[in-house]
């Protein structure tokens, strides 16, 4: 009897176990399947909304060869309203995509996007700079109202796919150690092979919290333009596109088969406020992150070399475990994907679609590709375990129980335990853990087994990230 109890609860672990595995192998095929249909979603809207904003720069050309100064300006206006509108609506198609495939709506998700919208509708409108002026003045009347309306109708809609290239006007700039999430992935894994490529320095001579430089600005845009979800990477300025006299009516034409818009022939300069790629935005891969490792094992083809406009989406899924004693699983995929177009159909000739920088019709594709060159923040926007880590346990923050210090005033005593982050903070302030690694790097066959294979530039070893 004995042995047939053993036997009956070894049977039904394994079961259990079974089972289990099955479901988790069902849950990531769901989440892979979401994320990567509600990127492709999100990018074929961006592609959208770029073709319409290059439309209507045609037809601000017409406008303008016409001395049609109002039309000018209501298509201008139409334009910065499509810059927001196009993304937004780009999020929401995300979020059709991935319920579409099985991924339910995340209420944390939901919870940020219904903050920021506080923020959007609060702050945005009132927010001065130095200079006394209002650091983000409205694109239209009424845009921050009208932009935390959209962003509102999207989170009581549910969100299941976060945008997870957002990036808040007010975010941290980059440049600072303790907003890198490779340096926390380091301690953790006692990696100490990316101490001595990224920061021997720093493992040798770190003393105490004290000795780490003030966190850098949370104001990194200033006259914003583009939405900040899935946004296009476009500028406003006014010019003469006079050179592009030709190739706009070559877009006339195709748009106008009939002939209903007649061809611009005047010699004029054609001056107006028009909408161009961003060249900070709009660049190579190789320019945009040199050590990026594009994962590629020929040449990339030039109709692929740019990076701008993309969509990264993090679905993140958990679901119960029916194995006791085991806790619930969760799992997280990322997914990138962008559009991409040509000016000419003839790829013997190929040229990138930002090389006349004006926008114009020409974006006809989307694909996917690697997120670990995608312009998705450090960590991920929509990693909010993270979010909350640098916005709050190491600035400090406020609630209704009153002001909470952060790590950068009081050091350990102010971390939150419960936060992976913290809790890797708190290791690497132990002068034990760093002499570790201090006397690992020591040993010459230790430093030389941490060599680079990749060749010059190669950031070595894995991303956290391999897809």
């Amino acid at each position: 009897m004995i042995f047939i109890i053993f036997a009956l609860v070894i049977g039904a672990l394994l079961v259990l176990f079974n089972a289990d595995l099955h479901r988790t192998i069902f849950a990531k095929f769901v989440s892979q399947n979401a994320g990567d249909s509600a990127a492709l979603a999100a990018a074929r809207w961006q592609g959208a909304t770029l073709n319409l904003i290059g439309d209507l720069n045609v037809l601000k050309a017409v406008a303008v060869s016409r001395n049609d100064t109002a039309t000018v300006d209501t298509l201008t206006e139409l334009q910065k309203r499509l810059n927001y509108v196009g993304p937004m609506t780009a999020l929401v198609a995300a979020q059709q995509a991935a319920k579409n495939n099985g991924v339910f709506a995340n209420p944390d998700y939901k919870a940020e996007l219904l903050e920021h919208a506080k923020i959007v509708r609060a702050d945005y409108p009132s927010k001065v700079g130095p200079d006394g002026q209002l650091m983000f003045p409205e694109p239209w009347e009424g845009a921050w109202s009208d932009y935390a309306d959209m962003i509102e109708m999207v989170a009581n809609d549910g969100v299941a796919a976060g945008p997870d290239n957002a990036r808040y006007y007010t975010d941290y700039s980059g440049g600072h150690m303790l907003l890198r999430l490779d340096f926390y992935n380091a301690v953790a894994s006692s990696d100490w092979c990316w101490f001595l490529h990224h920061a021997m320095n720093l493992l040798q001579t770190y003393s105490d919290f004290h000795s780490w430089p003030p966190l850098p600005p949370q104001v990194t845009v200033y006259h914003p333009v583009n939405c900040e979800y899935f946004g296009l990477g476009l500028a406003c300025a006014s010019g003469t596109v006079t050179s592009l006299r030709g190739v706009i009516n070559t877009v006339l034409a195709d748009r106008q088969p009939g002939g209903s818009l007649e061809s611009i022939t005047s010699t004029q300069e054609l001056y107006a406020a028009w909408f161009w790629f961003d060249p900070g935005v709009w660049t190579a891969w190789t320019n945009f992150s040199p050590n990026a490792g594009f994962p590629s094992k020929g040449s990339l083809k030039p109709q692929f070399d740019y990076v701008g406009a993309d969509a990264v989406v993090r679905i993140e899924t958990e679901f119960d475990r029916l194995t006791p004693g085991v806790s619930n699983a969760a799992i997280t995929w990322t997914a990138a994907a962008k559009p991409f177009g040509c000016l000419t159909n003839d790829q013997s000739s190929f040229e990138r679609p930002d090389t006349l920088d004006l926008v114009l019709p020409v974006f006809s594709d989307v694909r996917l590709f690697p997120v670990d060159v995608s312009t998705a923040p450090e960590g991920g926007a929509f990693n909010l375990d993270w979010r909350k880590h640098i916005e709050k346990h190491l600035p400090g923050w406020t609630d209704d129980q009153g002001v909470h210090p952060g790590y950068m005033q009081d050091g350990v005593a102010a971390l939150v335990m419960g936060c992976f982050y913290c809790r890797q903070l708190a290791r690497w302030e132990d002068p034990a853990f760093r002499g570790t690694g201090i006397q690992w790097l020591s040993l010459p066959a230790n430093r030389a087994s941490c060599q680079r294979s990749g060749g010059p530039g190669d950031p070595g070893g894995g991303t956290h990230r391999g897809h």
